[in-house]
């Protein structure tokens, strides 16, 4: 059997199990920079937050405009081996390198660290880009229901979850180790190399769908206009900037809550294995609930769900941990919904292709996680510099204006996020107006329908 097979069931399934196996690894690494990278950057490698807040943000930025290369090129790219998979391969084996981020050699100054961590960032996006942004691709072009779609978003974070709870609490102890650098140096260096491994062995399984263009694009410009000229489009991903910003706001804060707020740094773990493992349990049910509610109101219903764990966050200094706690665990009912924006681009990849002729799926993701790097990039840079306003010292006791800067980013900059994005979501249409089916059950005639071609202004 060869790397093209016009079979989309067995595509499909070959991406879902491939991406699995191979996330798992990264899902741990990505779980530490996510979670743990900002504060030990801060406190262990002794960077000042500004710096680092920069350094995050410009990094997610650079992932943006790297994914629109590299989603051009995949999208246009045609040979015996396939469109995607030669991307995947190479951004697989480039993904060895993470340990780059962590260990840093010794005798450095502040400036050769910076430049260090500036270098490790740029490698490393690039790795994940090569890798998620063909592989999430493929995910869509083969994957035709609602169902099949969420599931791609959820059958993966949820076989993670005893990696996320491992590196969880290897994180809060290298935090709290004497030598953190050194704590967790030999699972960094394993975590690093097992993606790569998993990539080479699992390889020759991945398969692809034939090309169907109508025409090859040459103007990656206009066809990046064209793209953002679908309304339907704009507002998705507008959307997802809100959600971005929101969500990446309250990760970055969760160490510097537990340490410095409430003095309870030996909770953190507690607090992100609540919120993931929850999370990742309760998309199945959001899942179930996909035929009688639909992917639209799902995802609004998680987003009001955010809305009230982040309006109780101010209460946290006088609710203790028990309150922090309750609030982690509502968090990952509300993460849970996510899942199903994930189905929603693909269905707006397919109105497009519907009406322009041109199967662009790699131009959509990259869009799409461009716009939540530019999320959580302005979320980095705010809390960076929030905290180096606010008089933050590492490793010792935080004034009330840092306490304050904490616990606003962590409840304010997220609750301005999610109310632009249930203000635009209230007005997504295009389920109704093109005729297709958002997974409810009493419409799975209509996906068949006749494609309008209307789309917001």
């Amino acid at each position: 059997m060869g790397a093209i097979v016009d079979d989309p069931k067995l595509v499909y399934r070959r991406t879902l199990w491939f991406y699995a196996l191979t996330t798992i690894p990264l899902t741990a690494m990505g779980t530490f920079v996510s979670n743990f990278y900002f504060i030990y950057a801060t406190d262990v490698l002794l960077l000042a937050p500004a710096v680092v807040g920069s350094l995050i943000a410009f990094a997610r930025i650079y992932d943006g405009v790297s994914d629109i290369v590299i989603a051009t090129w995949s999208d246009r790219s045609e040979s015996r081996h396939g469109r995607r998979r030669p991307f995947i391969l190479v951004g697989g084996l480039m993904c060895s390198m993470f340990w780059i981020l962590f260990l840093l050699p010794e005798g450095l100054s502040t400036t050769q660290k910076i430049l260090w961590v500036f270098i490790a960032h740029i490698w490393i996006q690039t790795a994940l880009t090569l890798r998620s942004i063909p592989i999430r691709a493929l995910g869509i072009e083969s994957g035709k229901t609602a169902q099949q779609r969420t599931m791609f978003g959820i059958l993966v974070p949820f076989l993670t979850i005893p990696a996320v709870v491992a590196v969880n609490f290897a994180g809060q102890g290298a935090l709290l180790a004497d030598d953190p650098a050194a704590t967790i140096a030999p699972w960094v260096i394993a975590g690093s190399l097992l993606p790569a491994i998993l990539t080479l062995v699992a390889f020759p399984l991945l398969k692809e769908l034939p090309t169907r263009h109508r025409s090859v694009e040459r103007n990656v410009w206009k066809m990046f206009k064209e793209v953002l000229g679908v309304g339907y489009h704009r507002q998705l991903i507008a959307v997802q900037f809100a959600e971005s910003f929101a969500f990446t706001s309250l990760a970055f804060s969760v160490p510097y809550m537990l340490r410095y707020v409430l003095d309870r740094p030996d909770m953190i773990a507690v607090i992100f294995v609540t919120y993931l493992v929850i999370q990742r349990i309760v998309g199945f049910a959001w899942y179930k609930m996909i035929p009688r509610w639909g992917m639209r109101s799902i995802w609004s219903k998680g987003l009001w769900m955010w809305m009230l764990v982040f309006a109780c966050i101010p209460l946290v200094p006088w609710g203790g941990f028990p309150l922090y706690f309750a609030l982690a665990a509502l968090a990952g009912i509300a993460g849970g919904a996510a899942a199903v924006n994930y189905a929603m681009l693909g269905d707006i990849a397919d109105y497009d292709a519907r009406v322009s002729g041109r199967e662009r799926q790699g131009i959509y993701m990259t869009i799409y996680r461009l716009v939540g790097n530019i999320g959580g990039a302005a979320t980095g840079f705010a809390l960076g510099w929030l905290l180096q306003l606010s008089g933050y010292v590492p490793n010792g006791e935080q004034g009330e204006t840092t306490i304050a800067a904490i616990i606003a980013s962590s409840s304010i900059l997220p609750i301005i996020g999610v109310a632009i994005g249930l203000a635009i979501l209230s007005r997504y249409r295009l389920y109704e107006r093109e005729g297709m089916s958002d997974g409810k059950r009493q419409d799975d005639g209509a996906k068949g329908a006749e494609f309008g071609s209307r789309a917001p202004a």
